[in-house]
């Protein structure tokens, strides 16, 4: 059923595609350019090529900007699409009506974020400069004065501590690339240097900097980000659309971007781990407002005398033509609106769920893991991660074919969710491999419990396919006895599936038992123990 609505949605994505579906459209995205156009170019055309080969029929092509430019382009309606800065997508969402539809994200030290803030840096010795406010009278390194990471957001933080950069110190103007800030503190140029969160660990990997010789001012912790940071934290780069493309475009373009792998060619090109959908730029907003930064810099002052005056004529001809076709609008409103929620809420499935089993994917499955990490650090509330892998199912596929086996993995799904509790998450991981998330279970007899009951669904004859022997292997890690994170709870819950499928399948294996399997001599393998096995 699951695979028939997402067949029937993509169908209707394509089945509204305007005439130009018969023949290649060409589609141009701007993408915020610093220094070289050419780099920019090789590194974003990547991207947009995957684009092209997920939409049929269009082709997107890189046009490297900087933001008089962005204006020039948008103004004459010859970008369609536009990959920015924060800084520069308010500023073209509030001149032009371009619209976020999807937000970059990073990976960083094992942690995936979406976010950045500023850093504020001086040499570890400089014990005269311990705090905000004794940046006062300092040499102060950053790299331009238009830089959102690298000036503005500091700039606005020492401005609401009642310190104003352009009077109170002095700044020195680098350029690119940030390095050249944190050298110039380094080598004593400048008291103090400005740079975006993440570049310091940066040169740090690449050999450039021993951290231990600055200090970060200000240090603010933000949970899950892995960067030193002084600032709050902003969102990370948009990807937003003109007004003039019609949204089922628009929506392609979103699938294709949600369901990019982050190991895909693109993404390492691009130096991301993969995208999201859009969050909340209104903080940037309002530190531009606050700052009086381009566009608001010139605030309007228009009475609506002014107004009325000046357009009163222009403003009943066109309350005359609204008036008209309003009974048309409505009803092309009304349908468009429609096709626009279902179309969204297919997205939605898309972007979280998995097309084949209808059972949560990766993405949520991440994000379900970091909400249960969250409330079993909180509550004390117990949490297992079993890895399990199908044992025969392998030879469904080469005897019975592929159909076959994906209805056996859609059986073995249901069967693994119906054998769960409530409070259980149940993700595919990939292939025939699958994920549980196993909350609140109190003692190990009640996940035992839960465990022997999958294992024991999962081995019970298929009606799709009667002549298959399938089975499953579980590994259980368990949160605060075999590890504190996501990324070890899964690296140890793997280890011991490994060791159930070797000790014979049909069967589960707790980290802490694999690990005394495996080093166990092979030729003096121990017996599975009975609470590792279902019951009969």
């Amino acid at each position: 059923m699951k695979r028939l609505l997402f067949a029937i949605f993509l169908a209707m994505l394509f089945a509204t595609q305007p005439v130009w579906a018969g023949a290649e459209q060409v589609f141009r995205v701007g993408v915020t350019a610093f220094r070289d156009k050419a780099a920019t170019v090789k590194e974003w055309q990547p991207t947009l090529d995957f684009l092209g080969t997920q939409i049929p029929g269009t082709r997107f092509e890189v046009v490297p900007l900087n933001l008089p430019e962005f204006e020039g382009a948008l103004r004459a309606k010859s970008l369609d699409f536009l990959i920015t800065n924060p800084q520069h997508y308010i500023a073209m969402e509030s001149k032009y009506g371009v619209s976020r539809v999807a937000t970059l994200v990073r990976s960083e030290s094992g942690q995936v974020v979406n976010h950045f803030g500023g850093a504020i840096f001086a040499r570890a010795e400089r014990n005269d400069i311990a705090q905000l406010a004794d940046l006062k009278g300092q040499r102060i390194a950053a790299t331009d004065k238009t830089s959102f990471a690298a000036y503005l957001i500091q700039y606005d933080m020492l401005q609401q501590q009642g310190i104003d950069l352009e009077h109170d110190s002095t700044m020195l103007f680098m350029g690119f690339p940030q390095d050249l800030s944190v050298q110039a503190v380094i080598d004593g140029r400048a008291d103090v240097g400005f740079a975006r969160s993440g570049v310091l660990e940066a040169m740090a990997r690449e050999g450039k900097l021993d951290l231990s010789r600055l200090k970060v001012i200000n240090a603010t912790r933000h949970g899950g980000f892995p960067f030193l940071v002084s600032s709050p934290l902003y969102p990370e780069w948009p990807l937003a659309a003109a007004p003039h493309v019609p949204f089922d475009i628009t929506n392609q373009v979103v699938a294709a971007l949600l369901l990019m792998p982050s190991d895909s060619a693109a993404a390492k090109s691009g130096r991301y781990y993969r995208w999201s959908t859009p969050v909340e730029y209104q903080s940037v907003q309002a530190l531009m407002q606050r700052r009086h930064i381009y566009p608001f810099d010139k605030p309007e002052t228009v009475t609506l005398s002014e107004v009325l005056r000046e357009y009163a004529v222009p403003m009943l001809l066109a309350a005359c033509v609204v008036v008209l076709a309003m009974a048309l609008l409505y009803a092309r409103a009304f349908q468009l609106n429609r096709q626009l929620v279902q179309s969204r809420q297919a997205l939605k499935q898309m972007a979280h769920h998995d097309a084949l089993t209808g059972l949560p994917n990766r993405n949520l499955l991440d994000d379900r893991l970091e909400q249960a990490l969250a409330q079993a650090r909180r509550d004390g509330h117990a949490l297992a991660l079993c890895m399990l892998d199908l044992d025969g199912f392998k030879p469904v596929n080469d005897q019975f074919g592929h159909d076959t086996g994906d209805r056996v993995l859609q059986a073995v799904a249901a069967r693994i969710k119906a054998a769960v509790r409530e409070c259980d998450t149940v993700a595919r991981f990939g292939g025939d491999e699958f994920v549980l998330l196993v909350n609140g279970f109190g003692n190990e007899s009640t996940l035992g419990e839960v465990l022997a009951r999958v294992i024991a669904a999962i081995a019970q004859p298929l009606e799709c396919c009667p002549d298959a022997q399938v089975a499953g292997s579980v590994g259980v890690s368990v949160f605060g006895t075999d590890a504190h994170d996501a990324t070890a709870l899964l690296r140890h819950a793997d280890e011991a599936m490994y060791q159930a499928k070797a000790a014979g399948g049909n069967r589960y294996v707790c980290f802490g038992a694999a690990m005394s399997m495996a080093t166990a001599s092979a030729t003096r393998m121990p017996s599975t123990p009975a609470d590792m096995m279902p019951p009969a």
